[in-house]
């Protein structure tokens, strides 16, 4: 019998941290029969980003590269006695909206493996608004400083926990899906590669030290890039590079860019969802409901003049 473990994300809950781990000990992992495939995994990350997308395009016919890759992976991994297959890309929380594609997927899926298991992890709303516009500045995708600002391209699923569950429960089998909260004391030592690795039988033995992936910028570096993202410089990546390193350097204040009016406000509109949510799809003894605390909002959305953000970067 042979698992296929779905790590579905959600976007901002890890995910990077998560692929990183595995991807480094490919080798050391499968010794202990487990896969984590290189097949359909991003070019320049561990992510099984092209598996997302190929069921999203009903690309994954036998003959294409991608598959014919992944079919001679799999007859080594399976020469080798694997008992777990492991994919991982939280797109599979953020794209696949649609019935159609998780059934192509289910489909191809089931070609090889016998079960599944689904595993998500749920973030707060207000504070996946927060995270998701940091790496948004971080990207040049905005010049908008209101963490706000990115819920229009984002979309009400994309915070809806009850109805990317649901969906995939429609499709897979509701008691193959694990629904994990992100939140430090409802992680297993408090770390999300920890929480998945136990859930996915990866064995930590030996290991001190987890990778951390896409962190949080400060409040400083993030004043840096909007004025970078809104200038002729903004496709300048050795600048945005050097603005990253150096903000890491001299730490900063950690400060969301969002009122705490504005995030009790935005996570207020999924209340009657992240009941059910909860109620249907997260083991009471885990969690009934994501913590009520908003103090690490400020009062005020934070400003920075050009003139601070120098003395920052420079002083």
């Amino acid at each position: 019998m042979s698992l296929c473990i779905l790590h579905l994300g959600s976007e901002k809950t890890g995910t990077s941290s998560v692929q990183k781990y595995l991807g480094m000990r490919r080798d050391k992992i499968l010794k202990k029969g487990i896969w984590y495939p290189q097949a359909f995994s991003h070019p320049t990350g561990h992510v099984h980003l092209r598996l997302s997308r190929a069921a999203i395009e009903g690309n994954l016919d036998k003959t294409t590269a991608d598959v014919v890759a992944f079919r001679r992976e799999y007859d080594i991994a399976k020469s080798a006695g694997f008992h777990t297959a492991i994919f991982s890309s939280e797109f599979f929380h953020s794209e696949m909206r649609e019935e159609q594609s998780l059934i192509s997927l289910r489909e191809f899926l089931s070609q090889y493996f016998d079960e599944f298991q689904l595993v998500y992890y749920a973030r707060r709303q207000d504070r996946m608004l927060a995270s998701m516009h940091s790496t948004a500045v971080k990207g040049a995708w905005t010049t908008n400083p209101d963490a706000l600002s990115v819920y229009e391209s984002k979309g009400r699923y994309y915070f809806d926990h009850l109805a990317v569950c649901d969906l995939w429960s429609k499709v897979f089998d509701r008691r193959s899906l694990v629904c994990r909260v992100y939140e430090r004391d409802k992680l297993i030592s408090a770390n999300v590669v920890d929480d998945f690795c136990t859930l996915a039988g990866v064995d930590l033995a030996g290991e001190a030290s987890r990778p951390s992936s896409n962190e949080s910028l400060s409040l400083e570096t993030m004043w840096a890039l909007l004025l970078v993202n809104g200038s002729k410089h903004k496709d300048n990546t050795e600048l945005r590079r050097k603005l990253i390193a150096m903000g890491k350097k001299r730490n900063g204040r950690k400060i969301p860019m969002l009122t705490r009016a504005d995030a009790e406000r935005f996570y207020a509109r999924f209340a009657n969802e992240n009941r059910r949510f909860f109620a249907n799809y997260v083991d009471p003894n885990v969690a009934v409901d994501f913590s009520g605390e908003f103090q690490d909002f400020p009062n005020k959305l934070p400003h920075m003049t050009a003139e601070e953000i120098q003395a920052f970067i420079f002083g």
